[in-house]
């Protein structure tokens, strides 16, 4: 059982090398089993297709874990702190797989239906974790009669704005002090927009 983990931890690290560097319409199954040292058989009998391994990577290199480790712990921190928390850790992540990223925008319209349904599903699996916090806060945190699903989004959008316009078009490192006074000012506008009166 630890050396099949192993191997799928190979081929994930090696598909997400080869995603970040050439995108994933570029890249080959014979390449990124190549990269992990595992043959191609391996590769698809750990993950059946390519678009499988693209939503291993996709699922390996997000906040989705830390989100879910969050809202068994979600008694201990006020809603004020999760937000901050999530800020920052979703800013991290992005700026980690920054030349990812950069090359998901640029092919993002050559992708098939699959990919698509991909990136909808894991946006809604961090959507529904991110409504169940805010609406496990409820009781000591009263919210406005809201969308929440547009709630969620506005907030991540807000985050994923001053990531992509700083390092994505800009090419600009935002400096730590920077980047918590921008968490904490988003944190507040957001929580001053769905607080209940």
């Amino acid at each position: 059982m630890c050396n099949s983990k192993s191997t799928k931890e190979k081929i994930i690290e090696a598909a997400y090398d080869c995603f970040s560097k050439k995108g994933y319409v570029a890249t080959s199954t014979k390449e990124i089993a190549n990269k992990a040292g595992v043959s191609e058989i391996t590769l698809f009998r750990h993950f059946g297709t390519k678009d499988g391994i693209f939503e291993a990577v996709i699922r390996n290199y997000s906040i989705l874990s830390d989100l879910k480790k969050l809202s068994i712990e979600i008694d201990k921190y006020d809603l004020e702190e999760i937000l901050i928390f999530v800020g920052k850790r979703m800013y991290d992540t992005l700026l980690k797989k920054k030349r990812f990223i950069r090359i998901l925008f640029f092919e993002i319209n050559k992708y098939p239906d699959t990919l698509s349904n991909i990136y909808d599903k894991f946006i809604r699996d961090i959507d529904k974790l991110l409504i169940n916090i805010l609406l496990e806060k409820q009781g000591s945190y009263p919210l406005k009669t809201l969308d929440m699903n547009i709630v969620v989004k506005a907030f991540m959008g807000m985050i994923f704005s001053y990531f992509q316009t700083n390092e994505i078009f800009l090419n600009r490192s935002v400096p730590d002090e920077e980047l918590n006074l921008a968490l904490n000012t988003f944190v507040k506008i957001f929580l001053e927009g769905i607080r209940a009166n």
